[in-house]
């Protein structure tokens, strides 16, 4: 059985440092995008920025990367 789910991922490469599932329903992305916000929220990242990550779904701070991604 596959599961449809939207995660964030934490990485500092090459290491995954942390995954966040969530189901890919509206509410599911809703979830994962506050995850993702929270996350940058807490290395003082500005909200501008924060929103334009939101939008690329990627973030990277020299070795360390954030991403919301779909899998199936």
């Amino acid at each position: 059985m596959k599961v449809n789910t939207v995660n964030v991922t934490k990485m500092s490469m090459p290491i995954i440092l942390g995954i966040r599932s969530f189901s890919d329903d509206p509410e599911g992305n809703k979830e994962a995008k506050q995850c993702f916000r929270d996350v940058l929220k807490k290395q003082n990242v500005s909200d501008e920025d924060i929103e334009a990550a939101v939008k690329d779904g990627y973030r990277d701070q020299g070795d360390y990367q954030l991403f919301i991604t779909h899998s199936s």
